[in-house]
Order: structure tokens, then C-alpha cells, then sequence
């Protein structure tokens, strides 16, 4: 028995030394094991921050080129998308919302107007895009810029030409005479558009025409990208429905002038009023039809809808064309180009009037004056007038 416990014991002692001589080995092949793992994870994050790099650099040259195209139309979107953020009644009027600031199915709307308040403006950006530390700069900037102007394509703004302000005004002959727009901006739809292949469809068969629509400026974010269907008016005299006018004049006092984007070339105080084009379809309601099926809605309490004025009861039936915008800014800009003391009478006409009639007084009394009379005399003797 001795003999097999002392085998026993050798053998176990055996087993231990090669147990040890083998654990190295196994340690070396779990740390390169390990190293593996470290260089997949490595290779695998490298991968993802080219693939980060260029989503950043996507971004940022779509932006570069929505910016360079046309910055004012760009400028415009972003202010009314501003003036959206910043009213009180933001979660109708901001529509769409920026995911990005949504937690939990919560809008932050405070964060998101913090980040509005520290985006220089849109030249200042365009001129940073073509730096290449933009994104360590301007990185949230970019991203909310990138979704308002490069995501949210349908539709796009496009600026149109001086000269080109009449003709379109013609479209909606106005008999009231009313200040003419500072800005007219086109409103137009890409063609995989649903909404607009939808008007289409129904406008077969049918005359179109224009009308003019006045609303707050905070409202025409969700308006260009929604339509009209939010300016249903559902407590009206003569019944639910949009609103519009054949006159520029009646639509305008439905636009105040609205708080924007302090950062905007167009000003950061404006107005805004839709220029849209209807089917001459019955649920279009008309004051100047006398057919009671055109011009009287069922829930009405106060009779026909008046003259110069539409009522629309289906918002498929009309679309956003032109947005004309009355800035202040744009005002301003014109009267300090007329330099010098003309200019100067022109903006202050009350105090040129009062100015003129002291002059005038002044110079009635003076006349008659023996004493102004005597140093008169004196002076053109001296001079040699007499």
C-alpha cells in the first residue's frame, strides 16, 4: 500500500508540474485572444467614425449648397421656423418638430430654443462650412440647419426677381391700393410630391384661380409644409372653413407684423401673407357668386359669404404659391441709402411742416420790424445794395 501511495503521490505531483507547465501557454493564447477582440472592437469604432465623418461631411456640403443657391429664400425658412419656436402656442405651430429635441415622447422645447439663440447668422455659417473644424465649431447648428432646410425639402422657397414682383401680383388684380410687398418668394413642390399629385388630381376638370390668405407669421411654418388645413376657421360668421380675398388689402390686417430671427438679412420684424391657387370647385365658397350653392355654407349665421371674400371647406382644394413678406428692416435699409437733408425731410415730415411754419412766422414778424428794417438798410448800404 505504501508503495502505490508513494506512485500515487508521484504521479500527482507529475500531473501538478505539467498543469503549470501548460497554464503559460494558455495565458499567452487568451491574451492574444484578447488582443483579437481589442483590435475588432478598434477596427469596428474606427469604422464607425469614418462612417460618422461622412455622414458630417454630407451634411455639411448639402447645407454649403442650399446656403450658396439662394441664402435669402434659406433665410426666410429658417425664420419662419423660428417664429414658430418662439411663440407660446408651439406645439401646434411647430409642425414638424425637430426629432433631435424630442426625449421620451416629450418636446424640449427649452433646449431647442437655446440652441436657436446661439446660431450666428446664415452667411457667417456659409462662410464657416468651407472650414474644415466646422462641425467641432457649429456642430449643433449644423444639425438643426441641415434638418429645417436640407430634410424638410417639400416643399422649397425659392427668391423671385425684382422684376418680376408685378407680374405675379397680377395674378389677383387688386382694385384697393395697398403698399406693394418688400419680398416675394416662390413656394414649389418637388416631384415625388404626394400632396401636390393629389391637387392635381382633383384639379382636372377644373378652372384654377388665386387669392390672397393673411395669418400670423408663427403659423406659416407649418402652413408651407401642412397646408391650410390648421387656418380652418371654426367659429366664423358665415362657417367653417379657409378663408381668403381676391384683395391684398382685406387679407393684410389678418397678418401683424410677427417677431422672426434677430440673425436675418430680411429683418427680424415682418409680416406674412399666402398667395395660393384654388379649383374652381364647389366646396369653394364666393361673395361675388350668386348661386347660393357657391356662395352660402350650411352652418353659416350670417348669410352669404361677402363680396371679395372666399371660403373654402375642403383645404385638398388649395395651395400655397408665393409667400409675400413686408419687412422692416428691408424699409429701413432703403431710407438710410437716401443719404443727406432730403432724406432727412422725407422720414421727419411732421417736423419739416412745424419747422417751416415757425420759419414762416418768423419771417412775417420780422418784416415788420422798424428795427430789423433799420440794420437792414445799414447792411445793404455797407454792401451795396443801395
Amino acid at each position: 500500500m505504501s508503495i502505490m501511495d508513494s506512485a500515487s503521490k508521484k504521479q500527482t505531483f507529475h500531473n501538478d508540474k505539467e498543469k503549470k507547465k501548460s497554464n503559460p501557454n494558455q495565458r499567452k493564447s487568451l491574451d492574444q485572444g484578447i488582443c483579437k477582440e481589442s483590435e475588432l472592437d478598434i477596427s469596428y469604432t474606427i469604422r464607425l467614425d469614418s462612417t460618422n465623418q461622412e455622414d458630417v461631411e454630407k451634411k455639411v456640403q448639402c447645407l454649403k449648397h442650399v446656403l450658396e443657391k439662394d441664402l435669402r429664400a434659406a433665410d426666410l425658412k429658417w425664420s419662419l421656423f423660428v417664429a414658430a419656436c418662439n411663440t407660446y402656442r408651439y406645439d401646434t405651430c411647430l409642425k414638424p418638430f425637430p426629432p433631435m429635441y424630442i426625449k421620451n415622447e416629450c418636446k424640449d422645447i427649452e433646449a431647442l430654443r437655446r440652441a436657436i439663440e446661439v446660431i450666428p447668422p446664415l452667411a457667417v455659417i456659409l462662410k464657416a462650412l468651407s472650414e474644415s473644424d466646422v462641425y467641432e465649431k457649429y456642430g449643433m447648428a449644423i444639425d438643426l440647419l441641415q434638418w429645417v432646410l436640407v430634410r424638410l425639402r417639400d416643399p422649397y422657397i425659392k427668391s423671385i426677381k425684382k422684376e418680376n414682383y408685378d407680374l405675379i401680383l397680377r395674378k389677383v388684380p387688386s382694385e384697393m391700393p395697398v403698399v406693394a410687398p418688400n419680398l416675394i418668394f416662390q413656394v414649389t413642390s418637388t416631384k415625388q410630391s404626394t400632396s401636390e399629385d393629389r391637387w392635381k388630381t382633383i384639379a382636372q376638370g377644373h378652372t384654377t384661380f388665386y387669392a390672397y390668405h393673411g395669418s400670423r407669421l408663427e403659423n406659416f411654418h407649418s402652413i408651407i409644409h401642412y397646408g391650410l388645413q390648421q387656418s380652418m376657421c371654426k367659429n366664423s360668421l358665415f362657417g367653417k372653413g379657409i378663408y381668403l380675398s381676391s384683395e391684398l388689402g382685406v387679407s393684410l390686417p389678418y397678418s401683424p407684423v410677427g417677431y422672426g430671427w434677430g440673425g436675418s438679412v430680411l429683418g427680424s420684424e415682418m409680416s406674412c401673407i399666402a398667395l395660393c391657387e384654388l379649383i374652381n370647385h364647389i366646396d369653394v365658397k364666393t361673395g361675388d357668386s350668386e348661386d347660393d350653392a357657391r356662395s352660402l355654407v350650411s352652418d353659416s349665421m350670417g348669410g352669404r359669404v361677402p363680396n371679395k371674400y372666399y371660403l373654402v371647406t375642403n383645404s385638398e382644394l388649395v395651395r400655397v404659391r408665393y409667400l409675400l413678406i413686408y419687412s422692416q428692416q428691408v424699409q429701413a435699409a432703403r431710407c438710410i441709402n437716401n443719404k443727406g437733408l432730403l432724406a432727412w425731410f422725407k422720414q421727419h415730415k411732421l417736423l419739416t411742416f412745424v419747422l417751416g411754419y415757425v420759419v414762416l412766422l418768423a419771417s412775417v414778424g420780422l418784416t415788420h420790424n422798424k428795427q430789423v428794417e433799420k440794420y437792414y438798410k445799414l447792411f445793404a448800404q455797407k454792401v451795396g445794395l443801395e
